[in-house]
């Protein structure tokens, strides 16, 4: 009797764990800019209530095992709400470069009230790194009352010509 019970039991555990490693989302363009346009949407309808939901760390909008985010700034630079560096929140950011002299936010943004969404290329350090890696951010321009707000999503090891190889639609920063 115990030994087909143990059987099951760790038959189970074998499911669980094996569900759970192919059940994982992996980070990709696809997935940010999905994410992205999902809490765009969000934010849209339900305007600052929505950042409670957007920066919940076991929410909808941490994905990809917590690599993959949605942070919100504002058309003035000045960061709404960042799931990852709340130190950030309320700061302005549109000085912010990075080591090409890329100004990221200003581009941003620039991007956005030009084209109402698309791609921004920029190298930045990956976490716990000093070296900047190529980067790209999905962002789009959300308006809700009188707000207007800036969502964005990103990941590193992307170049401009790889999204215009995915999505060749998309408008892409170009400085």
């Amino acid at each position: 009797m115990k030994r087909p019970l143990m059987t099951l039991i760790f038959s189970t555990v074998l499911l669980l764990v094996f569900t759970s490693i192919c059940g994982a989302e992996t980070l990709t363009a696809e997935l940010c800019k999905a994410k992205v346009k999902a809490a765009a949407a969000l934010l849209a309808a339900d305007g600052d209530a929505a950042l409670e939901i957007i920066k919940d760390p076991n929410g909808e909008f941490r994905f990809a095992d917590g690599e993959g985010y949605i942070w919100v700034h504002n058309l003035d630079g000045v960061m709404v709400m960042h799931p990852i560096k709340p130190s950030l929140d309320g700061k302005g950011l549109l000085d912010m470069r990075d080591v090409n002299g890329v100004y990221l936010f200003a581009a941003m943004n620039e991007l956005v009230e030009e084209k109402g969404e698309g791609w921004v290329p920029y190298a930045w350090p990956k976490p716990g790194q000093a070296e900047s890696s190529p980067k790209v951010s999905y962002v789009v321009l959300v308006k809700h009352g009188d707000a207007e707000y800036v969502v964005g999503s990103g990941m590193y090891d992307l170049t401009a010509a790889d999204i215009k190889a995915k999505f060749p639609s998309d408008a892409i920063y170009q400085d």
